[in-house]
């Protein structure tokens, strides 16, 4: 039973019995015992499913073919491993911009610590300066850690130290917020370890019944390919920050937490041509930025793109570059459409990836290689039959690259 079908029968399911207005993305299925069979069960009669408006709603899927499928999947996973965990679907992509996720007081210090111990390492402090974010680090944590009665009045003190080091001590706090924490949280620990990771990653499960990272399955990927299992980022501060990135942006199954090491490079003209999220040597198939788009969707994603043009570039040795002028830069909504279409069905959804970053740019991969669609309107100056990049009219130019674009 693959996740693309199970994904097909839940929306099928969903079509006949929800009332919601609101677009799903993602649902819940927990387990309960059998009383028939005396085993464990998948159980359809309360099936959790959230929307893009941040609600979420119980739903009985039972008598569907969901249903169905959920049993044999139940029966699969019992007899191949004697056991059954919850299993959460990514039905669509979610909101483009995730309202962001609470912080409790805890996870407040967690992070105050995080950023404070990473700050102490920043290069040209003095040994007071480093000594006094060491010490903030530490009791913020220890506090976090063993103080779990505090009440927020109590904490404005931590807010003043906060904002004297310049630190982010947030009430709130979205997913690029968060992962950027997540991100630190390993850099700093990894920080004396021979050789250098490249990325710490983890897999998407269940605490309980609650989606989550799984920081204590976490991987740990070098530069040159060796990966190992590192029990020393299993911590409360980084399982604090990863259960209020997942209560921002659910996660599903097949889904994997690529916490990068290193930084994306930096810009120097704010072109989005030039702009790279990718972090430096990671691949773009693992880091993708935005919100993902499922092989199901690529089937209808004109209604996912929302600019009439987009602007091609090609992944080339680390950088995004535009193709030769001899070939398409520019291409409308429907070729795009076409374009993706074509390559989820030549590569499988399984192998493949697409996601749609907030500003509607739409990345690509398949792990050999990846291309991203740019608005046209994010390109300043730009006029028809004209490269992107240099500006030339293409009546004018040969069939070389460009080479003032990135």
């Amino acid at each position: 039973m693959n996740v693309a079908h199970l994904i097909t029968t839940a929306r099928d399911a969903l079509t006949t019995r929800s009332t919601h207005e609101q677009v799903a993305h993602t649902l819940t299925v927990t387990t309960t015992h059998d009383p028939a069979t005396h085993t464990l069960t998948y159980d359809s009669e309360n099936v959790t499913v959230r929307h893009d408006d941040g609600t979420r709603v119980s739903i009985d899927l039972t008598n569907t073919e969901f249903a169905e499928d959920l049993d044999a999947l139940a029966e699969d996973r019992l007899a191949r491993s004697g056991s059954l965990d919850p299993l959460t679907l990514r039905l669509g992509p979610g909101p483009a911009t995730p309202p962001p996720a609470e912080l409790d007081a805890r996870t407040r210090l967690f992070i105050l610590s995080i950023h404070a111990r990473a700050a102490a390492h920043r290069p040209g402090l003095t040994v007071n300066q480093v000594l006094n974010l060491t010490t903030l680090a530490y009791e913020a944590n220890d506090i976090a850690r063993h103080d779990n009665t505090r009440h927020l009045p109590q904490l404005d003190p931590y807010g003043h130290r906060a904002a004297v080091h310049e630190l982010p001590f947030p009430h709130e706090a979205n997913a690029p917020f968060l992962l950027q924490t997540a991100r630190l949280a390993v850099r700093t620990m990894s920080h004396n370890m021979q050789p250098h990771p490249l990325a710490v990653e983890l897999p998407a499960g269940h605490l309980g019944d609650t989606p989550a990272w799984l920081v204590h399955q976490a991987t740990t990927r070098f530069r040159d390919g060796a990966t190992n299992h590192e029990p020393r980022y299993d911590t409360p501060a980084l399982r604090a920050v990863l259960q209020s990135l997942a209560a921002a942006r659910t996660p599903a199954a097949g889904d994997w937490l690529s916490l990068y090491l290193t930084d994306p490079p930096a810009s120097t003209t704010n072109c989005p041509l030039d702009v790279d999220p990718i972090p430096e040597g990671a691949p773009v198939h693992h880091t993708m930025p935005g919100a993902v788009i499922t092989g199901e969707q690529v089937r209808r994603i004109a209604d996912l793109l929302e600019a009439d043009e987009y602007v091609v570039q090609l992944r080339a040795a680390g950088t995004w570059r535009l193709p030769h002028h001899d070939d398409p830069e520019i291409l409308t909504r429907r070729q795009v459409a076409a374009t993706l279409r074509r390559a989820r069905d030549r590569m499988g959804p399984d192998t493949i990836r697409f996601s749609r970053d907030s500003d509607g740019t739409v990345y690509v991969s398949d792990t050999a290689q990846a291309a991203r669609y740019l608005p046209t309107t994010l390109i300043p100056d730009h006029r028809d039959g004209h490269c992107p990049g240099c500006h030339a009219p293409y009546a004018t130019l040969g069939e070389g690259p460009c080479d003032l674009a990135a």
